[in-house]
């Protein structure tokens, strides 16, 4: 059974339309099932163990890559497999699972191509993408070693999927099923404008396990664009942890 989770900017009626193209195209292809729709009351996590205990072994998301991310955890935990339907041109989770926009996604929905992938896990939080840090001087540790920005301008982030990479020809996407996370190290410098600006080739570190911390105040570690925790952070990764829904194009 199938169920579709309504990103919380599609109670706006100017999406009805679109919705309802959507819905028709689920029913004819015969996987048209519950929807959520989501609100500021409503729990996610809540709304996925719900739709589990009700026999859902499917879970939708229908909106912007966000709503994508937030669901990660919920569908990793509770053994279900994750679809998207993308309804933003931008998404770049739409690039890499090679999926149309709209109700065209419901046709790689229905062939129900399935994909395991690496999640990233930095203390109790799962990240599909990658972590990123605050603060000026953080570091990620191994056994005997440690790696750190060499300028205040470079930065540090961590990567499982790297999507970033889609909009930056000089870095390339990681592979999310290669049982491996990937430290990046990317030299910025400052334009006129005040805007970083890469200036060179990142420097890449592939690893499993590490601790990121930091030089005085604990700095904020931002998952898939939330902020989720402080330093410090163990950092791991878990191997086909999360089942996905993918196109035939898919960049993976």
């Amino acid at each position: 059974m199938h169920w579709y989770v309504y990103e919380e900017f599609l109670n706006d009626k100017k999406y009805a339309a679109v919705l309802d193209r959507i819905e028709s195209r689920l029913s004819d292809l015969e996987i048209k099932g519950r929807v959520c729709r989501l609100s500021v009351l409503k729990n996610l996590r809540e709304a996925v163990k719900e739709a589990v205990d009700q026999g859902a072994e499917t879970i939708v998301a229908v909106g912007s890559d966000q709503i994508f991310f937030k669901l990660t955890a919920a569908a990793a935990e509770l053994g279900v497999t994750l679809g998207f339907i993308p309804l933003d041109n931008s998404s770049l989770l739409m690039k890499a699972f090679g999926l149309p926009l709209a109700e065209k996604a419901c046709d790689v929905i229905a062939q129900r191509l399935v994909k395991k992938i690496d999640l990233g896990k930095v203390n109790n939080n799962y990240f599909l993408d990658s972590l990123s840090f605050t603060g000026e001087q953080v570091f990620l540790e191994f056994v005997g070693y440690q790696i750190s920005p060499a300028t205040s301008e470079a930065t540090l982030s961590i990567k499982n999927f790297g999507l970033a990479a889609l909009n930056n020809s000089n870095i390339s996407l990681c592979c999310p099923c290669d049982g491996k996370l990937e430290a990046v190290i990317e030299p910025l410098k400052k334009t006129w404008w005040g805007r970083l600006k890469l200036i060179g080739r990142p420097s890449v570190f592939p690893f499993k396990k590490g601790k990121i911390v930091s030089v005085g105040e604990p700095a904020n570690i931002i998952a898939d664009g939330q902020m989720i925790s402080r330093t410090p952070g163990q950092i791991t990764i878990e191997q086909e942890k999360l089942k996905v829904i993918v196109g035939a194009r898919r960049l993976f």
